[in-house]
């Protein structure tokens, strides 16, 4: 069977239009290979590319909950034909079916007593004392009282920070909440302002807002709605920059292991200051720092949804290659990843949920030609 053939066969088979006879054909083609490593760019289509990426996506986000077994029946092959397809046609797209494959689990995965899992809701809160609470084994309530604000952790597990009676408070302590690789938290400061931490990361933050500014620390990535304030900026300190806005959205990533410091502003507007050199970024921008140069570099972003995937329950990924996104996911499972050997030039596409199982998350790379050996709290990528 040569490729046109192949390519319009599975087409069929994804519109459930085959025969008979030719969906067997299909079905024995996919046992044989069951996941080989294929050449891309043997069919190039983008046309055909595209239709089955919106048949993916569509047969994955229509699965109702009362007939799921049944579609996952008729729907296992066809989640894997179109994304060995795809790979066919050029590129790579990230998809989870809603089937078991154990053929590559086992294949794939080595476990053992200890699992790699996804991660939660898990923080620590340091008080100006030196006392630690650790959040994620906090009962809701009041968990601390300083300087005339009440610190409570919410029914939905966010912390909340509000004034006990006065109207200011005298004096303001210096609090820290901080995330583990696998953790993330969502906090809302005194002056209504949101935080989310991704995992990894930490602010530093007053409990009141005194004098004529708003200042807080950050490293890691975190997500802020600030509350707006016309005569009191909020001013975000990195180790590389100073980010000065009066009420908006943004995103900011300082992990030590990226290349770039990277600011991204959702909604409202931001200053980034460097030393003597200043930026201002509009809604879609996004603004790059490098630690070995003193330039600010502003981007347009397309797709701002991608930014922020982390903080709404996602991964999401558009041509981004391999150790980009296995950095995300090694501080999400807070599992080590290994290359042995040479590291594989893919690029990756698409959305996945964060609660996604260890075992889900190989077989999706397994069925990109990225091949992993999970031990212990490692991930191993071997050559092909």
């Amino acid at each position: 069977m040569n490729t046109n053939e192949l390519k319009y066969l599975i087409e069929k088979y994804n519109n459930q239009t085959t025969t008979p006879e030719e969906k067997k054909l299909v079905e024995e083609w996919y046992d044989r290979i069951d996941g080989a490593n294929l050449e891309q760019n043997s069919l190039e289509d983008a046309k055909v590319k595209q239709q089955i990426l919106s048949r993916v996506t569509a047969g994955i986000q229509n699965i109702p909950g009362p007939k799921a077994k049944r579609i996952r029946l008729n729907y296992g092959l066809f989640f894997k034909a179109a994304a060995i397809l795809i790979a066919l046609i050029g590129g790579t797209y990230i998809y989870f079916s809603q089937t078991n494959s154990s053929r590559i689990q086992t294949a794939t995965v080595k476990t053992n007593k200890r699992t790699i899992v996804p991660g939660g809701n898990n923080a620590v809160l340091l008080l100006a004392d030196g006392s630690q609470i650790i959040l994620n084994n906090t009962s809701d309530g009041q968990v601390a009282s300083q300087s005339g604000v009440q610190v409570i952790k919410t029914k939905s597990g966010e912390l909340l920070y509000r004034f006990t009676g006065n109207a200011t408070a005298k004096a303001a302590a210096i609090n820290t909440v901080s995330t583990p690789r696998g953790g993330q938290y969502h906090l809302i400061l005194v002056d209504g302002t949101e935080v989310w931490l991704n995992a990894s990361s930490s602010v530093k933050f007053p409990t009141a807002f005194v004098g004529n500014e708003r200042r807080v620390e950050v490293t890691g990535e975190v997500y802020f709605e600030v509350a707006k304030n016309k005569t009191k900026p909020f001013i975000v300190h990195t180790d590389q920059s100073d980010i000065r806005v009066l009420g908006t959205h943004f995103n900011v990533n300082t992990y030590a292991d990226e290349e770039y410091e990277r600011t991204t502003l959702l909604e409202g507007s931001v200053e980034i200051k460097r030393g003597a050199k200043k930026a201002l970024l509009k809604p879609g921008q996004q603004a790059s720092l490098n630690a070995k140069s003193d330039g600010i570099k502003i981007n347009e972003i397309e797709d701002l949804s991608e930014v922020i995937a982390w903080k709404n329950g996602y991964f999401q990924f558009e041509k981004s290659d391999l150790p980009s996104v296995m950095r995300q996911v090694s501080r999400w499972y807070d599992a080590e990843v290994i290359y042995n050997g040479k590291i594989p030039a893919k690029q990756l596409s698409g959305k996945a949920q964060r609660n996604v199982s260890i075992e889900k998350l190989v077989e999706m790379l397994a069925w990109n030609g990225i091949r992993c050996k999970v031990e212990y709290n490692q991930i191993t990528i071997n050559p092909k």
